[in-house]
């Protein structure tokens, strides 16, 4: 017990249960943040007429180190300290003891802020049209033409380089067609040539809702050492980043961690900006300082989403194969954001599903943009993706006369990676019992029968004018059934700071206790790797304990939802346990081994060109969702959702359920923007394995919304290429279907009309011919 107390007398970094908002120490001071009421322009000034004692305003010039700390995207300021960059950018922080009355000086504040950008003030050379008008009375020869065409090509990159809206852009090309020739011209060829091509555009921007503490953080200094409570999901870069901006070193930070539930990639990146601004206020004004933001500022400047675009365009031959995917992801990043490159290289990744094409064109570009950055939750990105492949994948299947099913079937990528020759393809995903989940699923929710009835009453719907024109409290109610599958992919080896940094060490001590040095996992995490490490080691699990407590440099050097991955985690547990099991009796106890992840290898994955296999390991799941929208309210009503997972070897059933279901509960409640959607017939199982347990717990973020829209589309006969919904979004498409299937109609009679017309004017002209 000493050698602990010890340890944690010593650290410089601590995992407290409590939320920060909730700390308080003598003589605090509380702090709001002045932001920018416009969209771009330049700061110029920010003051009070009359500041009262004992309240502060603290800028960039208040920044002890440097205002530009680095991130992986670059550097970003701590303080907006010239060009805005979007509206509610941070610009100053007001500090006091009173936190009403900060909240009636922020009103008085007076901001000068001149509303030109700096593209306006750039000289008059930088201007390539001013560059291209000739003066006709000057004739120049050849030589000066292509002095000048150069001078401004360069003027033109230069300009491009500095002001372009591209953050970050992946292009992937595969197949037979870029093989020889140009590649783009025959992949437009083999649509040309294809028995059935099929283009949709797919729009997603599906968050969970976040009911936990807002972010900010608590500071305090005592001589020239901080201490910094914060929900911080990534201790390393919080560390670093403060070193930086307070200019002191990274032995004078203390770091308590407190409860964290966001994980947003804002949360993750942009908590450190927070918790410098505070730390700046706290040193200028010489107290305790808290800066809690409000659930507003959460949720407009942390937590928002901007909609991920996808378009996809499919060539399938008459064999009901796919040919070719030709995909473009767009995504608004905000105005910046350091995991830009890396989300949409994994939906680069995803975009192709749980599917073999044999050629492939992706064009994924992150753009800037003037509003605050897109949060994604790291663990979710894929889940964008996999709602636009499994949509676009079953309007393949309506065009082409299969059942999802019988398509999946045929189509689906089939590595076994035990096997010495692997297939020729740009992703390798280990998909294991692919067509036993498929078959499960069909049997859980009976739906080859209850699609193929369905489809024939949206067929006699689309015989006519859609739904029943005329409704009843009688009407019968529209129905639908959605399939989806896909994987989740474990332990990222594209990841912008993966480079084989996933450790585990584990301690025998005195007295048969185990200590597993970690950080934080959760309370059933917990509990089966105590079952683990008691069954290697045959001892019990009561003498088995997780250890948190981290020194300074000893925290992980990846953010908590990378580190969390249990899959690796669980791996490196066993080989820790096995090692201590090895060693020779009578060895001196505390004996301590530490394992961690060997840095991938070239040949199983290359970055550079995005190919090879992505992932440490991969889990699997098929869902089918079936619902009924009542023809009077336009409002559904979902009958059943069937769930079938193969995670590996599920080591505690009850546990994975449970997660499993909470969940598809949370997935339900973010599809509708104003209400939430409830399932109470919900049927989950697991597929037998003995492979290594993989994580299994944000599957259903890929599955579910994909196969929710694809039974509305059925039920409705009309796509539903968006996500989330609005409580009246089904009857605002059904009455456009209506108005598009009128115009439709009456374009067809007033073309007949005119051909009747026409006619009788053929025939009155013949006749007249005939009489002369």
């Amino acid at each position: 017990m000493s050698r602990n107390s010890s340890a944690r007398k010593n650290s410089q970094i601590s995992f407290q249960k409590e939320f920060y908002s909730d700390l308080t120490m003598d003589n605090m001071y509380f702090a709001v943040v002045v932001r920018s009421p416009v969209r771009e322009g330049i700061i110029k000034s920010i003051s009070h007429p009359d500041l009262p004692d004992g309240y502060s305003l603290i800028t960039a010039r208040d920044v002890p180190g440097s205002n530009l700390v680095n991130t992986i995207q670059g550097k970003l300021p701590v303080f907006c300290e010239g060009n805005i960059s979007y509206e509610g950018e941070p610009l100053a922080l007001l500090a006091g003891p009173s936190e009403s009355v900060l909240k009636s000086l922020l009103d008085e504040l007076v901001l000068t802020i001149d509303t030109n950008t700096i593209e306006d003030y750039l000289p008059d050379e930088f201007d390539i049209n001013s560059q291209n008008i000739e003066n006709p009375e000057k004739k120049k020869t050849k030589k000066e033409i292509k002095i000048q065409n150069e001078e401004l090509q360069n003027l033109k990159e230069i300009k491009e380089k500095f002001f372009s809206d591209k953050l970050a852009q992946r292009i992937i090309k595969f197949g037979p067609c870029f093989e020889k020739g140009d590649g783009e011209k025959n992949m437009e060829k083999l649509f040309a040539e294809s028995k059935y091509v099929i283009e949709n555009e797919w729009s997603y921007a599906l968050k969970l809702h976040d009911y936990g503490e807002p972010n900010g953080a608590m500071c305090s200094w005592k001589d020239n050492s901080v201490t910094i409570s914060t929900p911080t999901q990534w201790l390393n870069n919080l560390r670093h980043i403060a070193s930086e901006a307070l200019a002191i070193p990274m032995e004078s930070i203390t770091i308590r961690k407190t409860t964290s539930t966001n994980r947003g990639t804002n949360s993750i990146w942009y908590n450190s900006i927070i918790a410098c601004q505070t730390a700046v206020a706290s040193k200028k004004t010489g107290h305790p300082v808290k800066l809690v933001y409000t659930r507003e500022e959460q949720e407009k400047f942390l937590n928002k989403m901007q909609p991920i675009s996808i378009r996809h365009k499919t060539a399938v031959n008459e064999k009901g194969i796919i040919e070719a995917m030709q995909i473009q992801i767009e995504m608004d990043a905000g105005f910046n954001n350091p995991f830009a490159q890396e989300i949409i290289d994994r939906l680069s990744i995803a975009s192709c599903g749980c599917y073999n094409p044999k050629n492939i064109f992706i064009t994924a570009t992150a753009h800037s943009s003037l509003n605050s950055a897109s949060s994604v939750d790291i663990q979710l990105i894929d889940s964008a993706a996999f709602f636009a492949v499994e949509n676009q994948m079953n309007e393949v299947c309506s065009k082409c006369n299969l059942t999802p099913l019988e398509f999946r079937l045929k189509n689906h990528i089939n590595i076994d990676f035990t096997k010495r020759k692997i297939p020729n393809v740009q992703f390798l995903f280990e998909i294991e019992k692919f067509s036993e989940t498929i078959e499960a699923l069909s049997k859980a929710s009976d739906f080859n029968r209850k699609y193929a009835s369905y489809r024939l009453d949206a067929m006699n719907w689309k015989l006519g004018s859609g739904p029943k024109e005329y409704v009843s409290v009688f009407s019968s109610p529209m129905r639908g059934i959605g399939f989806s599958c896909a994987f989740e992919g474990a332990g990222y080896y594209g990841d912008e700071i993966y480079n084989g940094t996933h450790s585990l060490e584990v301690t025998l001590e005195t007295e048969s206790v185990l200590t597993i040095h970690c950080p934080p996992v959760s309370d059933s995490v917990q509990e089966i790797w105590k079952e683990i490490a008691s069954e290697i080691l045959g001892s019990s699990v009561l003498s088995v304990r997780i250890n948190s407590v981290f020194s300074s440099g000893e925290e992980p050097l990846l953010p908590e939802n990378v580190y969390s991955n249990i899959s690796i985690m669980t791996s490196l547990l066993k080989k820790c346990c096995l090692a201590i099991k090895r060693r020779k009796p009578g060895s001196p106890l505390p004996f301590k081994v530490k394992r961690k992840t060997a840095a991938v290898k070239k040949t199983e994955w290359c970055n550079d060109t995005l190919s090879g296999r992505p992932f440490h390991s991969t889990s699997f799941a098929a869902a089918a969702i079936e619902l009924e929208i009542n023809p009077c309210t336009y409002r559904e009503k979902i009958r059943s959702i069937a769930l079938v997972l193969n995670g590996g070897k599920i080591l505690n059933i009850q546990a994975a359920t449970s997660t499993v279901k909470l969940g598809i509960q949370k997935v339900l409640s973010s599809l509708l923007e104003d209400d939430k959607v409830e399932c109470k017939n919900i049927r989950i199982s697991f597929m037998q394995s003995e492979k290594d347990p993989s994580q299994i717990g944000e599957l259903v973020h890929q599955v579910i919304p994909a196969a929710y829209t694809q039974a509305l589309t059925q039920a409705l006969n009309c796509t539903i290429n968006s996500l989330p919904l609005k409580t009246d979004s089904l009857f605002i498409k059904i009455k456009e279907q209506k108005a598009r299937i009128k115009a439709m109609k009456e374009m067809e009679a007033a073309l007949e009309q005119k051909a009747q017309q026409e006619l009788e004017e053929n025939k009155i002209e013949n006749s007249a011919i005939s009489e002369q």
